[in-house]
């Protein structure tokens, strides 16, 4: 991937797109699972399913992906980012 595509990646990342990808991931989810989506399905449907790179270039744009929208859905009313232990 390069900067570019990166750049529009993350310009992408709205809060109205961020909100309506994950109500459709919780939609496709079980039923008693639809309280929360997790970040990789998140960060697929952001990138299209791209390949963010190899190395500390892909780990760096991960990282600015995961940030940005950690960020965004702080913006959105009714939603909440949690982390998830490791």
């Amino acid at each position: 991937m390069n900067a570019r595509r990166y750049e529009e990646i993350i310009a992408g990342i709205t809060p109205q797109r961020i909100e309506a990808l994950i109500r459709d991931l919780a939609a496709a989810q079980a039923p008693g699972n639809r309280e929360g989506v997790g970040l990789t399905p998140i960060v697929n449907a952001v990138t299209g399913g791209e390949d963010l790179g190899a190395g500390a270039d892909g780990w760096e744009r991960y990282v600015g992906v995961r940030q940005a929208i950690k960020a965004t859905v702080g913006q959105i009313e009714g939603m909440s980012y949690v982390e998830a232990d490791d």
